[in-house]
């Protein structure tokens, strides 16, 4: 019988942009992980040498990864037969601030579902979706395949420790990310990674908090 393999799913950790370093819960969490795969926004590559202590890891290249050239912008991932693609998530500055917008004005609660058909048709077929860029957790089923956004590590991202908007068009990007991420509820507020556990019965994913990490 096939063991069970644990993987660590990580997104937006702003390590060196807006946080000092990856939180200590985090590290506790992936040394129970038999692979690490980080979907982006790690901001500095160092990210990938801390977690190497724990276990081997995949990464992909976010927009906020500048000097990040080696790392792919996509790739996918198989692990006891299963395929798992990772991606950062983002569409481009136009699609992104236009999604951004409709849900604050609109208030629109699907506007997630575009976004998850966008990321599986630039994978291509895999059982597993792993993306971040947005800070929301979130665990869906679509079609055959399991999508998973383990949230954020710095979830508040240029706005992390209350920080006031940046000055110009910076400001009123930020002012616009505050309002959407207060719009997706507390849970969007708190640091998230996600565990995935890919077994005989199929790959399983399951949120973890930083409250509820630091707690055990």
């Amino acid at each position: 019988m096939a063991r069970t393999v644990r993987v660590g799913l990580i997104a937006d950790s702003h390590v060196g942009e807006f946080l000092e370093e990856l939180p200590a819960w985090v590290h506790r969490v992936c040394a129970e992980c038999d692979l690490i795969l980080h979907a982006g926004d790690l901001s500095r590559m160092e990210v990938i040498e801390e977690l190497e202590q724990h276990a081997p890891v995949i990464a992909v290249r976010g927009d906020h990864d500048v000097g990040c050239d080696a790392l792919p912008t996509s790739c996918v991932v198989t692990v006891q037969g299963w395929r798992i693609g990772l991606i950062h998530g983002g569409r481009g500055f136009a699609r992104d601030s236009a999604t951004v917008m409709n849900q604050i004005t609109l208030g629109r609660g699907d506007w997630h579902r575009a976004l998850h058909r966008r990321l599986l048709e630039r994978l291509g077929g895999v059982d597993v979706c792993v993306y971040g860029h947005w800070h929301v957790p979130m665990i869906e089923q679509a079609g055959s395949t399991l999508v998973v956004s383990p949230g954020a590590i710095c979830p508040w991202g240029s706005l992390e420790g209350g920080r006031e908007p940046r000055p110009g068009i910076p400001g009123v990007a930020d002012r616009a990310v505050r309002r959407f991420r207060r719009q997706m509820g507390p849970d969007v507020l708190e640091p998230t990674m996600a565990v995935l556990d890919v077994g005989r019965r199929g790959p399983r994913a399951r949120h973890i908090r930083a409250m509820s990490a630091q707690s055990t």
